[in-house]
């Protein structure tokens, strides 16, 4: 009796240790609110019509209905749009399409007009997005479609990067990490351009820093940074300023997002819960791979922190 006495207050007290402190009710978490627009591109002939629509997402990130959307066609001689997001083709060209309500506006969708069904009505690049260190390589493919989808062989595509500083691009859509930062590569045919492909230049470094979980008591800061090794081996090191809240079971993760799951990485048991310390990264890890670090409670399955790798 006594020994499971002692095995149940022992249970409690690791229960507490991690998700106690959850039950106190803290202030709402607010981002920036957003439009969202879709399609993100269109193709139309002269003299049809095609739709867009827009979502409005306030500061909690909460979808609001009841409002009138502001439609704007950079180009009113190519595409005009409605105050439903119905456009209009008016002659042959590209149009960037945009909603805007409460001083928010959307990222510009692009429309194509073109004069018949067999012109290139839309250029697609792969990969649609991607990074690459300084000195790397990344090739870039394009395919020229009309307005059914269909393929239109026998074109030279052009290639253009939006910062030759950071990345340049060869006719041939081999793109080449100069220095640290993301820039955006367009192919075009026809006069037509293809959506933007981010690409981000990665250093030999990436870093964040830490926040608590939303909606929970847990407190991590400081500053966490994968580093590459001159062997290629990385290393993750938090930095002296480093704090994270006492658990049982705590463990630092690698995540392509900032939970836990089977896109994670365990780096193993948490050294300190203060102070620089260092985790060696197993090997066929580069450092695009990951993009968050996450110290999680793996006994109860509770995120205390996280930082995102930029």
């Amino acid at each position: 009796m006594r020994n499971t006495k002692r095995f149940f207050i022992t249970t409690a007290m690791l229960f507490i240790g991690c998700v106690g402190t959850d039950l106190i009710n803290e202030p709402a978490v607010t981002v920036p609110a957003r439009v969202v627009t879709t399609p993100t591109s269109a193709a139309v002939e002269i003299g049809k019509t095609t739709s867009f629509q827009a979502i409005y997402f306030d500061s909690l990130g909460n979808q609001v209905t009841s409002v009138a959307f502001q439609w704007i066609s950079s180009d009113q001689n190519i595409a005009t749009i409605d105050a439903n997001g119905q456009a209009s083709g008016k002659q042959a060209g590209q149009a960037r399409i945009s909603a805007r309500v409460r001083g928010v506006s959307s990222d510009a969708a692009m429309l194509t007009v073109v004069a018949n069904s067999n012109q290139v009505a839309r250029v697609v690049v792969t990969p649609d997005s991607g990074s690459i260190s300084i000195g790397g390589t990344l090739p870039f493919n394009a395919v020229a479609q009309n307005l059914s989808g269909g393929v239109i062989s026998g074109r030279t595509f052009s290639w253009r990067s939006s910062n030759v500083t950071i990345a340049s691009v060869n006719g041939n859509g081999l793109a080449t990490g100069i220095k640290t930062g993301h820039v955006n590569i367009i192919a075009s045919v026809d006069g037509i351009d293809s959506p933007a492909a981010p690409l981000t230049i990665l250093g030999t470094s990436r870093s964040g820093t830490f926040t608590k979980r939303p909606g929970t008591s847990y407190n991590v800061s400081g500053s966490a940074t994968l580093e590459q090794q001159p062997n290629g081996s990385l290393v993750l090191k938090f930095g002296d300023n480093f704090s994270t809240s006492n658990g049982p079971g705590l463990e630092v993760f690698l995540s392509t997002t900032n939970t836990v799951g089977a896109n994670s990485r365990n780096l193993g048991r948490i050294k300190s819960t203060a102070g620089a310390q260092s985790y060696n990264v197993p090997a066929g890890v580069s450092l695009s791979t990951y993009n968050w670090v996450i110290i999680h409670c793996v006994p109860f399955n509770v995120t205390f922190g996280y930082a995102q790798l930029q």
